[in-house]
């Protein structure tokens, strides 16, 4: 009986072995992705904004989304990793609309949209080291665009603060990597400008942040200045964590028409608040 108690716990620990023994890089990287949830979890979902415009009235958002599975494409060389990763998410975008005397009015639209964001990850432990010593390094910026209609782009984003502290201009989000112990960092409730560049001249910006912490719980219309340039000023937030703002741009019909299908770009920019 005791021999084959021992022949068993032998034959458990062999097979736990041989699981640990079977796990390789790339599984080590996606169990990294996979429990991430600050830069590997991009969509759009939980926001709203109101807003007048010619003779209507309207309020708008995003319901909750669903996801389907991700595509993840992983390149190993080296000690580096880099990470390719796209998702889609789908959920309905809804526009109460009150147009001259009419009653109120609810446009329930199919949201359909691909999220891509890239990342770089190094080994900086030992193979027997958890993660087999892989962890993130560096992330780009995140970029989003609708999929059944699509004709609306952003073409470069200018970041400044009155400080002088930050001025960057991106012009390719998902090849602009930023290390996450050099992300851009803004102090904490100082004013920073936005200005998207777009191809786009009669639709609407948006800033969303996604922070409940009044009044810098932040969904900012920004203002259309013209030639398919908009620029909004926000109060940066309070608390000191990493996560992503997103700039969006959609055309006047998707937001004003009952006819106007979800037609959306958006870049997600990674930052951080100052302690």
């Amino acid at each position: 009986m005791k021999r084959k108690l021992f022949v068993a716990v032998v034959l458990v620990m062999a097979v736990a072995i041989s699981q640990c023994a079977k796990e390789t890089d790339e599984d080590a990287i996606l169990n990294l992705i996979e429990a991430d949830t600050i830069w590997f979890n991009p969509n759009s979902e939980v926001d709203s904004t109101s807003g007048g415009g010619r003779d209507t009235l309207v309020v708008w958002w995003r319901g909750l989304q669903t996801h389907d599975d991700p595509i993840i494409e992983i390149q190993i060389t080296g000690d580096s990793a880099w990470v390719s990763y796209s998702r889609g998410n789908f959920g309905h975008f809804y526009s109460l609309a009150k147009i001259d005397t009419m009653p109120w009015v609810l446009w329930d639209k199919d949201l359909q949209e691909t999220a891509q964001v890239r990342a770089v990850f190094m080994r900086t432990g030992e193979e027997s080291d958890e993660n087999r010593g892989w962890e993130l390094d560096k992330i780009s910026l995140a970029y989003g665009e609708s999929n059944i209609v699509n004709t609306v782009m952003i073409d470069s984003l200018r970041i400044t603060t009155e400080t002088e502290a930050v001025d960057v201009l991106i012009t390719d989000p998902l090849n602009t990597y930023f290390a996450l112990d050099e992300l851009i960092t803004f102090q904490s409730g100082e004013p920073v400008t936005v200005t998207l560049y777009t191809n786009v001249e009669d639709g609407h910006a948006f800033l969303h942040t996604f922070i409940a912490a009044w009044p810098f719980y932040v969904r900012l219309p920004f203002t259309n200045i013209g030639g398919g340039v908009y620029q909004g000023t926000w109060n940066a937030q309070l608390i000191a964590i990493p996560r992503f703002a997103i700039f969006d741009l959609v055309p006047h019909s998707t937001i004003y028409t009952e006819e106007g299908p979800y037609d959306f770009n958006g870049w997600l920019l990674p930052y951080m608040i100052s302690q």
